[in-house]
């Protein structure tokens, strides 16, 4: 203020104010200016139209602002100015917002404060920079030319900031600062992110504590960005679908709920989305997320049903808090859902993995599809299965209660883990099934009540059974188990192979008739082993510290010494036949050493016709080896050249008959 007083003395500045208001009335039919400090460099108003134009940071102080449907509201940086900041503040009424606003490249940081709320309906909003919508009453100072920004204190509620059927374009951060901000059918594009925040101190200013339950509500909106919504208190929800183009950040100390009620409409997040909560609820129903889907809340329980997630899923409970219902902290995977990488499940208490109409206590057909592996880990609750599960390894664990199955529903991955406090098996009956999950009643062993059936599996390794009593598993193809630590285990592979071998530990395992063939450790064994046999389908028993030798499984009057009839009785594998030993052959002598080879040269002959090469030889005293023969040579020089009696020709060395 400092330096417009400088300017124009107070008589002025009231003329000037004045004017300004009849222009400004002229300029937007329902907006009027009281008074504007920093640095101000005047305004264009036309019909329906107002310009504001800045060459530097600048408090706007609107008595009322509205720029109804047809009408335009300009804020420009001139004169090379850049970087600057412009606060508007709004003293009287709710701004509406029909027609169209903009700022251009100079502004970096567009503010509009209206402590009654904001409305944006069926705008045109466009801004190079940053922009933030705020129900906190602010004001600003100016000292030495800069601008010092600051709430003013309240302790009343503060109004609702509305964006239905609008385009917001906004090329640095959009941040809306409310206690309850709604965001419908609407279409929103900005460079760095749009920020939806209900709590304290965020990037302009703290907001104080805000006394509104309403929280963030957005309704069929399409983004173009990232989307960040800090809450306090209130809901953060959407609803009816739309499209974010980027990440979704929430970080909320109440309850969120994407796409509570989707209308038949998916939410479609095309980055990751990571949800921070801490209220009675947390939903994620008929979502797609082209990434990483993280989810965590500390005040209630959490649920994720028919949602597609590209990457990994990762869902917690945690007890931070606990709710005025009486919600425990648990995990709900329900319907039809599919993840392509990991899905990783920790919680506080139940998780149920399955489907089920709420109002009528009925238990729903679906599916889980893991690309990855699953592993599910319930602190102080049980693990349910109702749907079929399909994933490359799937390891539950429940720390103090079970880990169940409906009986139906199938498991279906190559390798397995089960570790329980108790019984880890079926529970066929439904409202035995909700009355066991709703009221954490532990199950000790197979002989309860309520225990009843089987884990099923598809076939594959199972490379851990833990627990205390008992576990019933069936395999519905073969199956081979590596480790357990357990009491009984009783186990299944009807018209399958069965392998038992490696670090198994247990008081006994039973092996039921249907199946096929099985093989165990031929040595001790850690464990008895009861199954039928083949030869009579009496039950045989198997002492832990009994050797399998060829005698016991395939001898005369043996336990396999039978007709193998699918699904009556069980073909032990045992060792090979012992073979007779038989004395070795006679050794074969080693060859004679092979004989130095035959020197043509290597004779008395070769020797003496040796001796005379390269000299003469008198024609009388030439004696040959080859029968006489004739002397083809010169008379007078004899080069060894005979002709033989059958006619064939030999060069030989002449040597004297003498010798």
């Amino acid at each position: 203020m400092k330096n417009f007083k400088r300017k124009v003395s107070a008589l002025v500045l009231s003329t000037l104010f004045a004017s300004m208001q009849v222009s400004y009335a002229a300029g937007l039919s329902d907006a009027a200016i009281n008074k504007i400090e920093g640095g101000y460099a005047g305004q264009v108003a036309g019909n329906g139209s107002l310009d504001l134009n800045f060459n530097g940071n600048a408090h706007v102080n609107w008595d009322h602002l509205n720029v109804n449907k047809g009408e335009s509201l300009n804020f420009n940086a001139v004169g090379g100015a850049n970087g600057l900041t412009i606060l508007n503040t709004v003293n009287k009424g709710m701004t509406t917002i029909a027609g169209q606003v903009s700022a251009n490249s100079g502004i970096a940081n567009l503010i509009i404060s209206n402590p009654n709320g904001v409305l944006f309906d069926g705008a045109q909003f466009t801004t190079a920079g940053d922009t933030m919508i705020t129900t906190q009453p602010m004001t600003a100072t100016f000292v030495d030319g800069k601008m010092d920004i600051t709430k003013i204190p309240t302790t009343s509620a503060v109004g609702v900031v509305t964006i239905q059927d609008s385009n917001i374009n906004v090329g640095g951060e959009f941040n809306i600062l409310a206690p309850s901000i709604n965001v419908v059918e609407g279409t929103i594009k900005t460079g760095s992110g749009m920020k939806l925040i209900t709590q304290n101190g965020q990037d302009y200013l703290s907001a104080g504590n805000l006394d509104s339950s309403k929280g963030v509500r957005l309704e069929t909106v399409n983004v173009d960005g990232d989307v960040y919504v800090i809450a306090d208190k209130g809901i953060v929800k959407t609803v009816g679908g739309g499209k974010i183009n980027g990440n979704l950040n929430i970080k909320s100390d109440d309850s969120v709920a994407l796409n509570y009620v989707a209308n038949g409409k998916a939410l479609h997040v095309t980055g990751d989305v990571d949800v921070d909560g801490n209220g009675v609820m947390m939903y994620a129903r008929n979502t797609k997320v082209d990434g990483n889907l993280n989810m965590t809340n500390g005040g209630g329980f959490l649920e994720v049903g028919n949602v597609q997630v590209g990457k990994d899923m990762n869902l917690k409970t945690v007890a931070k808090s606990e709710n005025p219902q009486g919600y425990k902290h648990f995990v709900h995977v329900i319907g039809k859902n599919k993840v392509g990488g990991n899905l990783t499940i920790n919680s506080e208490n139940n998780i149920h993995i399955g489907n089920y109409k709420f109002e009528e206590g009925q238990l729903l057909d679906g599916n889980l599809t893991v690309g990855g592996n699953l592993t599910a880990h319930a602190k102080n609750g049980h693990i349910m299965t109702t749907i079929d599960v399909t994933a490359n390894k799937i390891a539950l664990k429940s720390d103090n209660l079970n880990v169940l199955t409906d009986g139906k529903a199938t498991l279906t991955a190559n390798e397995y883990e089960f570790s329980s406090a108790g019984y880890i098996g079926g529970i066929t009956d439904a409202n035995t099934i909700i009355n066991v999950m709703e009221n954490y009643k532990y199950i000790p062993n197979q002989n309860a009540a309520e225990a009843s059936g089987n884990i099923n599996i598809a076939g594959g390794t199972i490379t851990n059974i833990y627990t205390p009593t008992d576990a019933n598993i069936l395999s519905k193809g073969d199956v081979k188990l590596t480790g357990a630590n357990a009491g009984t285990i009783n186990i299944t592979a009807p018209n399958k192979y069965m392998e038992i071998t490696g670090d198994v530990h247990a008081k006994e395992i039973n092996v039921g008739k249907e199946t096929d063939k099985l093989k165990v450790d031929f040595p001790e064994r850690d464990y008895t082993l009861n199954y039928t046999n083949i030869r009579d389908g009496k039950v045989v028993t198997v002492n832990g510290n009994e050797e399998i030798t060829y005698e016991l499984t395939d001898g005369k009057g043996g336990h396999n010494d039978g007709t193998q009839v699918k699904g009556e009785n069980t073909y032990l594998v045992g060792p090979e036949k012992p073979v007779d030993p038989t004395p070795d052959p006679d050794p074969t002598p080693d060859p004679d050493p092979t004989p130095d080879p035959v020197n043509p040269d290597d004779n008395e002959n070769v020797k003496v016709l040796r001796s005379f090469e390269n000299k003469s030889v008198d024609l009388n005293q030439v004696y040959t080896p080859v029968a006489y023969a004739a002397d083809l040579d010169d008379d007078q020089n004899d080069t060894g050249v005979r002709k033989n009696v059958d006619g064939s020709v030999t060069v030989v060395r002449a040597f004297p008959m003498d010798k």
